[in-house]
């Protein structure tokens, strides 16, 4: 009786480690499979607000823990900046229009004006065209000093889209062969950041002879 007594012991016993064991294992399998696997789950939202397939922050931190840190803080400043190129050149392109459409319009007008007045003669007529026609010269300049500076600013806002969209392929590629973002990588996009800044400074600087340095404040 009493052998009986300890089999049904022990057969309790070994039932009572195998089910929660059991539903411990259901439970991270559940866990696991109720995670998104794939970035087009895990950024389904933001694909949904942009109204394309768009990666977020969530997965890669998600996939690559802290190996992610250098890849976000790159993805991040490669966003601001961006934004940053995208609103200044449209702001350019305003002011260029502007005086294109605007100022030059009205020196235009007062040299057709002050030609046709028979009340100014001799010097002082031609004065006064002179004065005209050097302040239309000077619209034209920084007419074209705007354009070169939109352009600048365009050139720069694509190449760091580009420069985006490669990071996040690259380290999507890296996720999906379970290879790891090496500091080589991160490296090569850091010289590719930088060549596009100074590509970017070397044509704004030209762009124009008058400077405009508030244009580098916060950046």
């Amino acid at each position: 009786m009493t052998l009986f007594i300890r089999a049904i012991a022990v057969v309790f016993l070994t039932l009572v480690a195998v089910f929660p064991a059991n539903a411990q294992k259901t439970d991270d399998r559940s866990s696991r499979v109720s995670q998104p696997t794939s970035f087009v789950e895990a950024c389904a939202e933001k694909s949904q607000e942009r109204g394309r397939l768009r990666f977020c922050g969530a997965y890669f931190r998600q996939k690559l823990g802290t190996q992610a840190d250098a890849l976000l803080y790159l993805r991040d400043r490669i966003t601001q900046l961006r934004a940053s190129h995208e609103a200044s050149a449209a702001a350019k392109y305003d002011s260029f229009l502007s005086s294109i459409y605007i100022v030059a319009f009205l020196t235009i007008c007062s040299m057709v004006l002050v030609a046709s007045d028979r009340k100014l003669a001799g010097t002082a007529k031609w004065a006064t065209l002179t004065s005209s026609a050097a302040l239309l010269v000077v619209i034209v300049v920084m007419s074209l000093g705007w354009l070169g500076k939109y352009r600048a600013e365009y050139a720069a806002q694509v190449e760091l889209g580009i420069l985006r969209d490669r990071i996040e392929a690259e380290t999507a590629q890296v996720i999906s062969t379970g290879q790891t973002l090496t500091p080589e990588i991160v490296r090569e996009w850091t010289r590719d950041l930088t060549a596009i800044g100074r590509r970017f400074a070397d044509n704004y600087a030209n762009a124009t002879p008058i400077p405009e340095i508030s244009r580098f404040h916060g950046q």
